[in-house]
């Protein structure tokens, strides 16, 4: 179940029971046990898809070492690729249009937001929240 519906089917929930059952000791009751249930079948489609992707792609320990070292260097060498493109262009004014640079300047904000997290590119004075 998708989690942003999670909240507002409890309150739902918790709200019919409140009026269909008048003790409030068994709908306390029917209430932990409904949140479980969604809990426990949340918890089983993550199961699920988890076992999908490992079906899909093979397990590491199953996958030859060339293969498990172009998977694991994806993101760093397009993480050196996107900082080396953005230095050439402020070392070299004029290789790329001014939006060019803009636009190799967010792709490093979002290479370096998956490497470091958003945390640490406020703490250097970005301001990443939408105002």
């Amino acid at each position: 179940m998708n989690p942003l519906l999670l909240s507002p089917a409890l309150d739902l929930v918790s709200k019919v029971l409140d009026r269909v059952i008048p003790d409030k000791a068994q709908a306390e009751k029917a209430k932990a046990e409904y949140a479980l249930l969604v809990a426990k079948q949340g918890q089983d489609e993550v199961d699920s898809f988890r076992k999908f992707v490992v079906q899909y792609e093979g397990e590491g320990a199953s996958v030859s070492p060339p293969l498990q070292f172009l998977r694991g260097s994806v993101r760093p060498v397009l993480t050196y690729i996107l900082a080396g493109l953005y230095g050439w262009g402020f070392l070299h004014p004029g290789t790329f249009t001014p939006d060019g640079m803009q636009g190799l300047f967010q792709l490093n904000l979002i290479s370096l937001g998956f490497w470091y997290g958003e945390r640490a590119l406020s703490n250097l004075g970005l301001n990443l929240s939408k105002t």
